[in-house]
């Protein structure tokens, strides 16, 4: 029989990541005005419609534009925590995108502010994980941004931790339909036509067992040479 001691001192297997559920919405430009994605109903996908207390919510605000815009993303009242920094992607048609993460603590919704420009449209998400550790990103969060094309292409990323969830974003803007990638799940998509359209794709792999992993980028229904794209790759370390 194992002494106690040697039982006392064994480390702790980390948790498993379940993926709760993911939302999306989109809206026209504007320059004033929030929008919100709700937390306590209408997550689909995966293990429950609503959120808990502890869980992480991944929130994505993406828009066209013709100029770089700070974008809002916010519990109401405070900024989520930008994950690496926002992303500008320059060329006839122009791509931002914010990507930001809280845990939830009593949390209802999550607020988008506006796209900054009536020409602007905007695309917004919400995917919200359980069992994430304090630290939520287990490595720095990759980033790329592409011109003259609208498949976005989320970067390679190599987790370090047993049990990582891989969580990759894309955003053009143009308002393509994305092919689902065959290399994640829960694959949610959105676009919203305007002046400067945008349409933008999430998805995760929850099968990560070691090396870097490199998702395929994100194929569109067609192509064009004036939008452009922007695209992260953020590895979850599990509790």
């Amino acid at each position: 029989m194992q002494p106690i001691w040697k039982k006392l001192l064994a480390p702790t297997a980390a948790g498993n990541i379940e993926f709760v559920g993911g939302s999306i919405t989109s809206k026209v430009g504007a320059t004033s005005g929030n929008s919100t994605i709700s937390l306590t109903s209408g997550l689909t996908g995966g293990i429950a419609s609503s959120v808990s207390d502890g869980d992480l919510v991944i929130a994505v605000f993406a828009t066209g534009s013709s100029a770089d815009r700070t974008l809002a993303i916010t519990d109401g009242t405070n900024n989520y925590t930008l994950i690496g920094s926002e992303l500008w992607s320059n060329d006839t048609n122009d791509t931002n995108l914010r990507v930001a993460y809280k845990f939830v603590s009593g949390d209802t919704s999550t607020t988008f502010g506006p796209t900054g420009n009536a020409q602007d449209a905007g695309a917004m998400a919400v995917y919200v994980f359980r069992g994430v550790d304090a630290s939520p990103l287990d490595v720095s969060a990759t980033t790329a941004t592409g011109l003259s094309s609208t498949a976005a292409d989320p970067p390679s990323i190599e987790p370090v931790t047993a049990g990582a969830f891989i969580v990759c974003i894309g955003a053009t803007s143009e308002e393509p339909t994305f092919t689902v990638p065959s290399d994640l799940i829960d694959f949610l998509q959105v676009r919203q036509t305007d002046t400067y359209p945008v349409a933008l794709g999430i998805g995760h792999k929850d099968d990560w067992t070691s090396g870097a992993f490199d998702a395929a980028a994100f194929a569109p229904s067609f192509s064009d040479s004036i939008p452009c794209w922007a695209a992260m790759s953020i590895a979850l370390r599990p509790a």
